[in-house]
């Protein structure tokens, strides 16, 4: 795997130390981080949604992992817990990092409205529960667009908001 690589919107990527996975531009998506720090295992994805179409809190269908399984809150966390124990990692030592969620438009900010970043934020903690995966850190919310960075070697997650603001998780 290469040392740094960018995620597009709705992939996920797991890989081993000295990995750094870059997502820019998160607005109402979430970086979802995973990682096993004594392993130097994990991996990030850039989540869309918190569920399929019309799943309305349902199971995801099974063909939606398959497809793009960084796309969907439950599918992103599922998919990175298993990957990153086929690697080596040990599900009782995975923390999750959580980045995003941001209200991007004007009629959304300022307002107790739960938008779709907020919905993703839900899922992802829901899904990261029932996976029993602990959250360490979560920067979250807010109107400003993000870039982040998680680094395997160092277990952290770097922001940087719009506007200049930078902060390790």
């Amino acid at each position: 795997m290469s040392v740094d690589r960018r995620l597009p919107a709705g992939e996920l990527i797991v890989g081993r130390a000295p990995a750094r996975l870059t997502i820019h531009g998160l607005g109402s998506c979430v970086a979802l981080f995973i990682h096993d720090l004594t392993a130097g295992i994990g991996g990030l994805a850039h989540v869309l949604l918190p569920g399929p179409p019309g799943a309305g809190g349902a199971a995801v269908p099974a063909n939606a992992a398959s497809l793009e399984p960084g796309r969907y809150a439950g599918t992103a966390v599922t998919a990175m817990v298993a990957e990153s124990i086929r690697l080596g990692a040990r599900a009782a030592n995975l923390r999750a990092r959580l980045a995003g969620g941001a209200r991007m438009f004007a009629c959304d900010v300022g307002t107790d409205r739960e938008t779709v970043g907020d919905r993703n934020v839900a899922a992802i903690l829901h899904a990261l529960g029932a996976a029993g995966v602990a959250v360490a850190a979560i920067d979250v919310g807010g109107h400003r667009g993000r870039t982040v960075t998680a680094d395997l070697a160092e277990g952290t997650l770097t922001i940087r908001m719009l506007g200049g603001i930078t902060r390790t998780i």
